[in-house]
């Protein structure tokens, strides 16, 4: 009577267990995923510490390889040349501020020209102990005399307020063309001669026919690279 007691009964323990089976199956479903998610935001935060190091080493590399540029540069003009940092670049109404790291304590003086290895980027216009503020090239009250890369042409290029520089007035019978690019020329005896200022983008013929307005890419851009170099000239 028992065996078939208990035989009637197994069916009905059965039922009666399924809910707390299940419940207990859910739990465990729930339990793995949540370890599942955890370990996959681990694995998540260790990729990107492993991004982090490889864009640290990157800066590095790429900083080593402008600080060899710099040393080369040094080389080349011969001056007395300091190395800046970029530490505060910004807009103030729609024009660009550029802050950098030295100032009158490193020897900075008011009027030095600034470059970086791709070329020139401007002039130092204000000097504190330990900072310094630059004049970009785009500025539109900057300019600076230049000679073109063939040799033939003098001319002065001016900033537009833009991201682009101008001779306003070249004569039109100047060869010229699209590509050609401009450096200092040293005549105003501010800048060094040679440094490069920027490529030809477009030719505009101007309303007198004696004359083309010339649109010019600039080779470097201030917020392009973090360190600058400081020609201190005599002047």
């Amino acid at each position: 009577v028992k065996q078939y007691i208990s035989l009637l009964n197994t069916p009905f323990k059965y039922i009666i267990n399924v809910p707390s089976r299940a419940i207990q199956s859910i739990e465990l479903y729930f339990s793995d995923q949540k370890n599942l998610n955890y370990t996959i935001n681990m694995l998540q935060n260790e990729i990107n510490l492993l991004q982090l190091d490889i864009q640290d080493s990157q800066l590095l590399e790429n900083e080593n390889v402008n600080l060899r540029k710099i040393l080369q540069i040094k080389e080349v003009f011969k001056k007395d040349i300091v190395v800046a940092e970029i530490i505060l670049p910004n807009q103030v109404n729609g024009i660009p501020q550029i802050i950098i790291n030295k100032g009158r304590k490193q020897k900075i003086r008011l009027g030095s020209a600034v470059m970086n290895n791709k070329g020139l980027i401007g002039q130092i216009i204000q000097v504190e102990n330990n900072r310094s503020k630059i004049n970009p090239i785009t500025s539109n009250q900057f300019a600076v005399s230049a000679i073109s890369n063939k040799g033939r042409i003098n001319t002065v290029i001016s900033g537009t307020g833009s991201p682009n520089l101008e001779i306003n007035q070249l004569p039109a019978y100047e060869a010229i063309e699209i590509g050609d690019y401009f450096l200092t020329s040293g005549l105003d005896e501010l800048y060094p001669k040679g440094i490069k200022i920027g490529k030809i983008k477009k030719i505009i013929p101007s309303d007198n026919a004696q004359f083309n307005k010339i649109i010019i890419t600039p080779f470097a851009s201030p917020l392009s690279f973090s360190q600058v170099m400081i020609i201190n000239g005599d002047k």
